[in-house]
């Protein structure tokens, strides 16, 4: 996976994600909506023969797109971290 930022501005962010598809496209666009301080959230597939995506993330004024970005990220973590331990526990 390689992460590329195409266009930056200052509420306003577009990046493409390569070897990526929908899968976690749409779960980090729900995580990105998430916060009320996002004001649009979409991704789209850049090709569907070499793969990846491009987001798009446009924030309230005054709130960084790259931190809404860290923060839904985070939030995808702890997720990722609370069903991984509730799996174990459901596995033994």
């Amino acid at each position: 996976m390689q992460v590329k930022i195409l266009n930056e501005a200052k509420e306003r962010i577009e990046i493409e994600i390569s070897g990526e598809d929908h899968t976690l496209g749409n779960y980090l666009r729900a995580s990105l909506l998430a916060n009320p301080k996002v004001k649009h959230a979409g991704y789209q597939i850049v090709h569907p023969l070499t793969g990846g995506i491009k987001v798009v993330v446009q924030t309230a004024d005054g709130y960084s797109p790259r931190e809404a970005l860290v923060e839904a990220l985070s939030k995808m973590e702890s997720e990722a971290s609370e069903f991984k331990d509730k799996l174990r526990k459901a596995l033994k």
